[in-house]
């Protein structure tokens, strides 16, 4: 597995929390349906820990994954559960893929489960994309706030996008 990708949106997402002050990482959004910074950031992190922390068991459920209110309140804790997790996906960037089941209630009663083959890296895959689409609704809290001097160039925005716009420039 590429391990560089996600070392980049993640270590993006901590240079943010060290430059946010505590009031805009919690302050609710109107643009975001008053949803907060901390609160899409707390999203971000759940999904890669979820598909950590079940990928043992041979099934992924991000349905099913941990709310910890501190990761949308704290950005201390926030900045070491990002080293956290670089640490465990850098160990984990040097193993086999392995087969594994998606499983998902989505319109279904929390009895009925579909499920759907995927692989470890899929997965991993997934976070990372999901990672890069709330970086940019992150961004429009940023510009509600007036905070446009924290926002990277290349913060929530794909990698594939960024390199067409180097195509288009060169």
């Amino acid at each position: 597995m590429n391990y560089k990708p996600h070392e980049i949106v993640l270590k993006d997402l901590k240079n943010l929390l060290q430059e946010l002050n505590p009031y805009a990482f919690t302050k609710k959004n109107k643009n975001l349906y008053n949803s907060s910074i901390g609160e899409h950031f707390r999203h971000i992190i759940e999904f890669y820990q979820c598909c950590l922390l079940q990928k043992e068991s041979g099934i992924i459920n991000y349905d099913l994954r941990k709310r910890n209110k501190r990761l949308e309140e704290d950005i201390r804790t926030g900045i070491q559960t990002i080293d956290d997790l670089l640490v465990r996906l850098k160990a984990i960037s040097k193993l086999e893929d392995c087969s594994l089941r998606l499983q998902n209630g989505i319109e279904k009663t929390p009895v009925e489960k579909e499920e759907i083959a995927s692989s470890f890296f899929r997965e991993l895959t997934y976070c990372l994309d999901h990672c890069i689409h709330h970086q940019s609704l992150i961004k429009v809290a940023l510009l509600e706030l007036n905070l446009n001097h924290l926002i990277n160039e290349n913060f929530g925005v794909a990698f594939s996008t960024q390199n067409y716009r180097k195509q288009c420039v060169s």
